[in-house]
């Protein structure tokens, strides 16, 4: 980037992203809102329960924690996802008027 990108904002509002990077955005955070947890918490509980000897408690414990934390995560996110389209929506129907 030039350093005029930094220095001066009329070049920063003629830049349009493409239509589908908010959609991909959305996509690879939700994704690893899913598989990150998931995959943390089978290794962990799995690693725990054989060093205690615990069965598969500590296994269906992280899991079951890890889902709870997924479930927020989305949440939160499509809650953000949601304030941004609400302000879009505004913006576009004050420049209509």
């Amino acid at each position: 980037m030039a350093l005029s990108h930094f220095l001066f904002m009329e070049d920063n509002s003629k830049f349009e992203k493409p239509w589908w990077r908010d959609g991909m955005i959305i996509f690879i955070k939700v994704s690893s809102y899913i598989a990150v947890p998931i995959i943390l918490a089978s290794l962990l509980g799995n690693f725990l329960d054989k060093k205690y000897a615990t069965g598969n408690l500590l296994f269906y414990i992280f899991i079951t924690f890890a889902f709870f934390a997924t479930i927020y995560l989305i949440w939160k996110e499509m809650k953000i996802y949601k304030k941004k389209m609400d302000l879009s929506v505004e913006t576009k129907k004050d420049n209509i008027n």
